[in-house]
């Protein structure tokens, strides 16, 4: 397998766990399921993580020099805590259609940021990819239900995506240098550290409302999305560049429609499949418009 199909694979594998985590965090955190507070939520979830990646962050604290460890930290808190926080508090009133077009912002967000970067504009193949992947989002948005939300959540989400669209730009030079699993590990277990701050004053009042599926439901969140999920994207980054990969992100309401049907028995339309269908000729182009311009 070539490094770039291995990157395109591990990229795929990062954001299918992704896409199927908001089913998990919706039904642990929703106002209108189990209701469990945001922040300690999102802080109980990613001191998991950390765990998980010791190893690697106790090797990268040895061997790595200041300015590494400080442009890790910086990314960790921007991209981890930067993201996962506000969104954790705006997924509490802000519904799954109007979640999936914030999101949907972020591959675009990106293809700008690199754009003001390299000073230069983006190609048609890129801007067309864009179009026919936003027009696949609005489907499954529409089909998901009606985009509502308070001004205080949607804020919370679009500020959680932008956060996200600029760690995908800022990580590339920490990636050229070291492994991605202590990436992975520094941006983490450094993008924790404010959350457990934030989250430590509920903590005791969420952990008497964890019961034993809540607890399972909880440690999958921590061990898939947080750990498998972030170590794939951030190699699968390494080979591809924050703009080829950061089209992967649409895929993200594709995979949260496909977990809908397969563990909530929810129902798939034709909009919902031909949204689908949209959104994966969008990435494809994508990956492609580089060969394209050559």
């Amino acid at each position: 397998m070539s490094p770039r199909l291995q990157a395109i694979v591990l990229t795929f594998f990062a954001v299918m766990l992704w896409g199927v985590a908001p089913v998990g965090v919706r039904y642990l955190v929703g106002d209108n399921h189990v209701g469990l507070p945001g922040a300690p939520f999102a802080a109980l979830r990613y001191g998991l993580a950390s765990i998980c990646f010791l190893p690697w962050l106790v090797r990268a604290l040895r061997s790595w020099s200041r300015r590494d460890l400080l442009l890790g930290a910086f990314c960790g808190v921007l991209g981890v805590m930067g993201y996962n926080l506000p969104n954790s508090l705006g997924n509490r009133t802000v519904s799954a259609g109007m979640v999936g077009l914030i999101n949907a912002t972020e591959p675009l967000i990106i293809v700008l940021l690199v754009s003001l970067r390299n000073r230069r504009v983006p190609g048609v193949w890129t801007f067309l990819a864009a179009v026919i992947g936003f027009t696949g989002i609005v489907l499954l948005a529409t089909s998901a239900g009606p985009a509502e939300g308070d001004a205080k959540g949607i804020a919370l989400v679009l500020f959680a995506a932008f956060n996200w669209s600029c760690y995908c730009v800022l990580i590339p030079p920490l990636l050229v240098a070291r492994s991605a699993l202590q990436v992975s590990a520094v941006t983490v277990a450094f993008g924790t550290l404010p959350m457990l701050l934030a989250g430590a004053p509920g903590m005791g009042h969420m952990l008497a409302m964890m019961d034993r599926p809540r607890w399972e439901i909880a440690l999958a969140l921590a061990i898939g999305p947080s750990v498998f999920a972030m170590a794939a994207w951030t190699k699968g980054s390494a080979e591809l560049g924050p703009e080829a990969s950061g089209w992967f992100l649409y895929l993200l309401p594709v995979f949260a429609a496909a977990g809908g049907v397969v563990v909530l028995s929810e129902p798939l339309t034709a909009l919902e499949f031909l949204g689908g269908v949209l959104i994966l000729l969008s990435v494809f182009l994508s990956q492609r418009a580089p060969a394209l311009r050559r």
